[in-house]
C-alpha cells in the first residue's frame, strides 16, 4: 500500500511538471519576471520562466504600429515616431539598429531594409518601408498592420485553446506507461527481477526511447511544426 501511493505520489507530481500551459491572457514581454509584495523576484518564476508566444509577439508589435501611428497623426514624421515609441522588448536589437542608422543620417528606406527574426515583425517594417519609400500619410497603413496582427494573436490564442485537449491526451500517453512501470516495479518482484536482466534493460531502455519519441512528435503535431 505504501509502494502504490509513492508511486501515486510521483506520477501526479510527473504529471504536474509536464502538464500544457494554458494560453496567455494578456501580451507580457518573454523575459517579465513576477515580483513579490518585497520587490523580489517570485521563486515561482524562476522555476518556471515564460516562454515566447506566438500570440504575444503579434500584439506586441501591434501595439507598436499604433503607437507610431497616434505620434504621426500627431505631426511627428515617420523617422521622429520610430525613434521616439518605445519598441517591443524582444525585438530592441532590431529596432536599435534601425535607431543607430538613422542617427547616423540613413535614408528612412534603407535602415528598414533589414532582417527580421519574426514574421510579425517582418509586416510591421514592410508597412514602414513601403511608407517611406511611395510617401503619403503612414498612419491608416500602420493602423491595418496592427489590425491584421491583432487577427494574427486572436487566431493564435484560439489554435492553442483549442488545442489543449490534444495537448492533454499527449501528456497521458506519454506518462501513463512511465506511472505503470514504477507502480510494476514498486509492487512487484517479478517485475524488479526482469528489469534487471538485459533482456529487460533493452526492453526498458527501447521503451524510454519511443516514449520521448512519441511525445516529441506529438508536440511537433499540436504546435503545428512540419514532421
Amino acid at each position: 500500500m505504501i509502494a502504490a501511493l509513492c508511486s501515486a505520489a510521483a506520477v501526479l507530481v510527473l504529471g504536474a511538471m509536464v502538464r500544457p500551459r494554458p494560453p496567455a491572457r494578456s501580451p507580457e514581454p518573454a523575459h517579465a519576471a513576477e515580483l513579490d509584495s518585497t520587490g523580489q523576484q517570485s521563486r515561482f518564476r524562476l522555476r518556471r520562466p515564460v516562454r515566447p508566444d506566438r500570440s504575444d509577439d503579434a500584439a506586441e508589435i501591434a501595439a507598436w504600429c499604433e503607437s507610431l501611428a497616434r505620434v504621426v497623426r500627431g505631426g511627428s514624421t515617420l523617422v521622429t515616431a520610430i525613434c521616439t515609441v518605445e519598441p517591443p522588448d524582444r525585438h530592441r536589437a532590431t529596432t536599435d539598429r534601425i535607431t543607430l542608422a538613422l542617427e547616423r543620417g540613413r535614408r528612412l528606406g534603407e535602415t528598414l531594409d533589414v532582417e527580421s527574426p519574426s514574421p510579425h515583425l517582418t509586416l510591421a517594417l514592410s508597412v514602414l518601408r513601403a511608407c517611406a519609400v511611395n510617401g503619403g500619410p503612414p498612419a491608416e497603413p500602420l493602423d491595418r498592420a496592427a489590425a491584421t496582427l491583432r487577427s494574427r494573436a486572436v487566431a493564435a490564442a484560439e489554435r492553442r485553446t483549442q488545442s489543449a485537449q490534444a495537448r492533454m491526451s499527449a501528456v497521458v500517453m506519454t506518462v501513463l506507461p512511465i506511472a505503470m512501470l514504477l507502480l510494476l516495479l514498486a509492487t512487484s518482484a517479478t517485475t524488479r527481477h526482469a528489469a534487471t536482466r538485459p533482456v529487460g534493460v533493452i526492453a526498458l531502455v527501447t521503451g524510454a526511447a519511443l516514449n520521448v519519441v512519441g511525445w516529441r512528435w506529438m508536440r511537433r503535431i499540436i504546435n503545428g511544426r512540419p514532421t
